[in-house]
């Protein structure tokens, strides 16, 4: 499963409520909402493409590797969702030192 933080231009709840409709979980609201689905239901969603990539989240520890998916395509917000959301971003781990 994938996460991503989605930007609400206004109305939280009822963002949040159209986003449940589409088939993401809700996992928070607050200044963001973050949403959980699988990386085909944001590609098919949001019409873009993922790729699978790694990095170390411990500089030097070999076994400190994290897989997580980044955007390859801009996310595209559709139509009837664009006077709801501003922005959807997906974060990458962090990375320790």
């Amino acid at each position: 499963m994938l996460t991503a933080d989605v930007i609400p231009v206004k109305n939280k709840n009822v963002v949040a409520l159209k986003l449940q409709e589409q088939g993401f979980d809700i996992l928070s609201i607050g200044e963001t909402i973050t949403i959980k689905g699988s990386p085909e239901k944001f590609e098919d969603f949001f019409n873009m493409k993922l790729e699978k990539t790694s990095k170390s989240v411990l500089p030097g520890l070999t076994d400190s590797m994290v897989e997580y998916y980044r955007p390859v395509t801009q996310p595209l917000i559709p139509e009837e969702f664009k006077l709801f959301i501003k922005e959807i971003f997906f974060p990458e781990p962090p990375e320790y030192f």
